[in-house]
C-alpha cells in the first residue's frame, strides 16, 4: 500500500507539475494572442488613416482638376475679354492710331510742300516740330511691352491660397457649368 501511495503522490506531483505548466502555457497563450490584437488593431487604425489620407488626395485631385478646367473654359476667354475692353489697351490703340495718322500727314505735308513752292518753311508746321517717325515707332515698341492690370492681378492671385477661388471672384464669373468645370471649392 505504501507503494501505491507513493505512486498516487508522485502522479499526484506530476499532475500539479502538468497542471502548472499548462497553466503558464495558456498564460503565455494569452499574453501573446493580446499582443497580436493590439498589432491588428495598430495595422486597422494605420490602414483606416491610409484610406483617409487616399480620400482627401482624390477630393483634392478632383478640386484641382476642376480648376484646371474652369482656367481653360471660362479664365482664359474672361481675361481676354478684360484685356480687349481694357483702359490699357484702348489708350495704347489710341495713341498708335494717332502717332501713324500724325506720321502719314506729315509725309503727306512734306510732298505737297515741296511740289507747291511755297515761300514758308517746313518747320513752321507743328508737324515738322514733333518727330512722328520716332513717335510712332516708340509706340510700336511701347506695345511690346504693354502690361495689362488683369495679368498682374492674375499672377498675384495664382500665388495664393485658394488663388482659383480668389481669381473667380475678381472675374466675376457666375458661369458654373462650363462642362464640368464650376466651382471647386465654394466659400
Amino acid at each position: 500500500m505504501q507503494t501505491r501511495r507513493a505512486a498516487i503522490i508522485m502522479l499526484s506531483g506530476e499532475k500539479k507539475k502538468i497542471s502548472d505548466e499548462a497553466e503558464e502555457e495558456r498564460v503565455a497563450h494569452q499574453k501573446r494572442e493580446q499582443e497580436y490584437i493590439q498589432r491588428i488593431a495598430k495595422l486597422e487604425k494605420f490602414a483606416a488613416e491610409k484610406v483617409a489620407e487616399n480620400k482627401a488626395s482624390e477630393v483634392l485631385v478632383e478640386e484641382v482638376t476642376a480648376d484646371c478646367k474652369w482656367l481653360l473654359v471660362r479664365a482664359v476667354p474672361l481675361i481676354s475679354e478684360r484685356i480687349a475692353g481694357s483702359e490699357e489697351l484702348a489708350k495704347y490703340m489710341y495713341e498708335l492710331g494717332e502717332s501713324a495718322y500724325a506720321h502719314g500727314r506729315k509725309e503727306g505735308y512734306a510732298e505737297g510742300r515741296s511740289a507747291a513752292e511755297a515761300k514758308e518753311a517746313l518747320k513752321s508746321f507743328d508737324l515738322y516740330r514733333t518727330d512722328c517717325a520716332a513717335r510712332y515707332a516708340e509706340k510700336r515698341k511701347e506695345f511690346e511691352s504693354l502690361e495689362f492690370a488683369i495679368v498682374k492681378a492674375t499672377g498675384k492671385l495664382s500665388r495664393k491660397p485658394h488663388g482659383i477661388a480668389l481669381l473667380k471672384k475678381a472675374l466675376g464669373d457666375d458661369y458654373r457649368e462650363a462642362g464640368g468645370a464650376g466651382t471647386s471649392r465654394q466659400e
